[in-house]
């Protein structure tokens, strides 16, 4: 018997024309093809994870951040903290180094001013920039970061949203790194340059005045627009100020220390075959202060300030006031001495009056220790909190002396003054409008 009588499945398997047309498998036609393609595969997945990898890494080193917290530091009245998550306030009356993101600040209607620090670069107590909040302010953290790796280029990121209220804001840029600091407000958004600014948010408009430095106001749909130092802008629901304009005359000059000293500020020792004090210069909480300072023999009468020549006529200006901030750390001297004389911090304007008299002088003193004699009075100063920094503004000096109100604006000095002290000034301002 044949073979293919034994074997009927294999002769139908060769003559049945649906198994003769199946397709050959191909690996076994060609298997060098395929192992080809499975290295061309696997080099390609090796590229990709070669470039990809560096490059989440970098992206990773370069954008990472980590969170971090303000210190908010009450000066007058009481500040209310609202908590991330907190339906309820905490009262502040004394220094909070824990604020987070997602806080909230609210300044009450009273005689109310605090300091909100920002981002510190080193373990030292230094911010980098600092919010002065005054009565009426509400003020929330939205994100205060910095970058996770010392690697990374990425500035200082600080956003905030300003809801009502006035701040004046004060940046700075770190060793390391700059700081990148944004206000949002219910009109539009502000980004701020190394410099210090002076923000009002009323439910009508937010105005944006810059005393040093720069920043850009936005809007959506419109074009952003920079304002620079001395000019003023505006933005409202509906739109925004076409261009800056001047705030109002700051008769002063280098009033917040930006520039160099010497071009601007004459100062002056008084000390008789004593140890003198000094005065100079220097970066605190994100600003240029004025700091005077004196260490030597005690109960002996010493003066350091610093003075400037103004020389302005002032006839045509129906307001005329003096603001600035005030830092107080230390006096030995009780009050302002028994004359009232001896502020460790104390500012005075001299001046020509209507009717030609030469040499009248207006002042304000600031102390923080109470007179240990019932005898020393004090006279044109006040007591302002110690270790905080206080802002002043004068009332109106065109009325406060009409009597003899001034014509010609001659000089300008700040000093302090007594025995031992150590004291600051920034961001003075003589106004007139």
């Amino acid at each position: 018997m044949s073979s293919e009588l034994s074997n009927p499945a294999a002769s139908t398997l060769r003559t049945d024309p649906a198994w003769s047309s199946m397709p050959v498998v191909k690996m076994r036609e060609n298997p060098e093809r395929m192992a080809w393609t499975v290295l061309l595969a696997c080099f390609g997945i090796f590229l990709v994870l070669l470039i990809s990898v560096p490059l989440a890494m970098r992206y990773g080193i370069q954008n990472a951040t980590a969170p971090q917290t303000a210190t908010l530091d009450p000066t007058q009245g009481t500040v209310l903290l609202f908590q991330p998550g907190a339906t309820e306030p905490v009262a502040i009356t004394e220094l909070r180094k824990d604020v987070l993101e997602g806080s909230t600040v609210e300044a009450g209607d009273g005689a109310t001013q605090a300091t909100l620090r920002l981002i510190n670069e080193s373990a030292a107590d230094e911010a980098l920039g600092s919010l002065q909040l005054y009565s009426g302010t509400k003020l929330e953290i939205d994100r205060m970061r910095s970058p996770l790796f010392d690697m990374s280029t990425e500035p200082y990121q600080v956003h905030l949203r300003l809801d009502k209220g006035q701040a004046r804001v004060f940046t700075n840029s770190g060793q390391q790194r700059p700081l990148r600091v944004e206000i949002e407000t219910p009109h539009g958004s502000i980004l701020l340059d190394t410099g210090s600014f002076q923000i009002a948010v009323t439910p009508e408009q937010t105005d944006l005045t810059v005393s040093a430095g720069s920043a850009t106001l936005s809007k959506s749909g419109k074009p952003d627009l920079v304002v620079k130092t001395g000019l003023r802008a505006w933005v409202t629901a509906e739109g925004m100020a076409g261009e800056a304009v001047a705030a109002a005359q700051n008769l002063m000059h280098n009033g917040n220390f930006t520039e160099p000293m010497r071009d601007t500020w004459e100062s002056y020792v008084i000390a008789q075959n004593v140890t003198p004090g000094k005065v100079s210069i220097m970066e605190r909480d994100g600003r240029r202060v004025g700091y005077f300072v004196r260490q030597g023999e005690d109960n002996v009468p010493t003066e350091v300030g610093i003075r400037q020549a103004i020389n302005r006529d002032v006839n045509v200006y129906d307001k005329l006031y003096l603001q600035l901030d005030a830092k107080l750390l230390f006096q030995s001297l009780p009050g302002a001495g028994y004359l009232s004389s001896e502020y460790p911090l104390r500012v005075e304007i001299t001046y020509t009056d209507i009717y030609g008299k030469e040499g009248l002088t207006w002042g304000h003193g600031f102390y923080f220790r109470d007179p240990e004699n019932v005898n020393w009075q004090i006279v044109g100063g006040e007591k302002i909190p110690p270790f905080n920094w206080y802002t002043y503004r004068s009332p109106n000096l065109m009325e406060l002396l009409k009597d003899t109100r001034p014509a010609r604006i001659d000089s300008i000095r700040i000093y302090a003054s007594g025995w031992n002290y150590q004291t600051m000034v920034s961001e003075a301002y003589l106004v007139a409008e």
